[in-house]
């Protein structure tokens, strides 16, 4: 997650899809994406967070789930 092929990886992702979000939203839109990515971002760690540090074990892998889901469907947008 910190370091390594799989950092680098994410990054790559992550710098890839902000290329398309970049390319389809409109110029005078910036504040609100940028509004979009912070609540997702944000989203997202609620639920990593979940899934690490819960003590219910259900809850941890429902949320692991969830996160999952959500990381596969933004690689989704991506072609190859």
């Amino acid at each position: 997650m910190f370091d390594g092929p799989g950092s680098e990886v994410t990054e790559t992702t992550r710098a890839a899809l902000i290329d398309i979000l970049d390319a389809i939203v409109p110029a005078d839109a910036g504040p609100e994406v940028l509004h979009w990515r912070i609540e997702a971002k944000a989203a997202q760690a609620a639920l990593l967070d979940r899934a690490v540090f819960n003590s219910d074990r259900d809850d941890a892998q429902m949320a692991q789930r969830i996160a999952r889901r959500q990381i596969d469907a933004c690689r989704a947008l991506l072609l190859g």
